[in-house]
């Protein structure tokens, strides 16, 4: 029996036991939840041999995943549902997204957990001064693919998972005086969802609310932006163009983005 077949059967195992009273779980039982736990802790930076634990226990998890309860399983959730994506390396971020799409599927327990997760990393950490720092602006593509990825799978699986991502999206947009840097990374990600059956029951969601954002921005100019100048402009301009010019074909006939719109929009194609 391969190494990871019995981390897998252990992990397997320590979850069944805590499924009771405390009082009455095994010691060791307790000792290697509280070890698994300590394991999916992704605050402190791991050492190889770490890091390959984390990812067989991921891995294991993911087999797993019907014996997870919330009840008595919440620290270890906890630190699931906390995790900044940006950080993990390539190997363990297949391996943890995998398990966040199983655990979307348990019926009638995570779905909105594992949505808000994955909404959550839209944006990557650390953004000061309305800028990505140059190691998330290397990695932002990727991200944003695999973020994609995952809420396509989600929603193939689960029926209920586009309403609940819509709604999810909603609470979740970006404010009128947020980061700059922030806003943008939501709305390329957010625009990313808009393709095939994802796109169809949410896509016109997602430009209204893109739409509302750039209402909020238009009307909160003042005379002092304005006079700026051109190289000043915000990110979220929008051009107002003669009613028999709509090159893009993107909204009212008249009203056409501006060039960082077009390029998001255009991204996909």
């Amino acid at each position: 029996m391969g190494a990871d077949s019995v981390a897998f059967r252990l992990v397997e195992h320590v979850l069944q036991s805590l499924r009771m009273d405390p009082l009455l779980v095994d010691p060791y039982d307790m000792d290697q939840y509280n070890k698994m736990v300590s394991t999916l802790d992704t605050s402190k930076k791991k050492t190889p041999d770490e890091e390959a634990l984390y990812v067989t226990t991921l891995k294991a998890l993911s087999e797993a995943v019907s014996k997870i309860d919330i009840t008595y399983h919440h620290l270890l959730l906890n630190n699931i549902f906390t995790v900044r994506i940006w950080y993990l390396q390539r190997d363990t971020l297949d391996a943890f997204l995998d398990l966040i799409t199983r655990l979307a599927a348990v019926a009638d327990q995570y779905l909105r957990e594992c949505l808000q997760m994955l909404v959550n990393n839209f944006t990557p950490p650390l953004v000061q001064r309305n800028e990505l720092p140059r190691w998330a602006v290397s990695r932002k593509k990727d991200i944003f693919f695999h973020l994609c990825e995952s809420l396509k799978t989600i929603s193939n699986t689960v029926p209920l998972a586009p309403r609940v991502l819509r709604d999810i999206i909603d609470r979740s947009m970006p404010k009128l005086f947020d980061n700059k840097a922030k806003m943008v990374s939501f709305v390329e990600c957010m625009l990313g969802l808009d393709t095939d059956r994802m796109g169809d029951l949410i896509g016109a969601t997602l430009l209204a609310k893109v739409v509302d954002l750039l209402t909020e921005l238009d009307v909160n100019i003042t005379w002092e932006d304005i006079i700026q100048g051109e190289h000043n402009k915000g990110i979220f301009e929008m051009e107002l163009e003669d009613l028999d010019e709509d090159e893009d074909g993107l909204g009212q006939a008249g009203t056409r983005l501006g060039p960082f719109w077009r390029k998001c929009m255009c991204r996909k194609a």
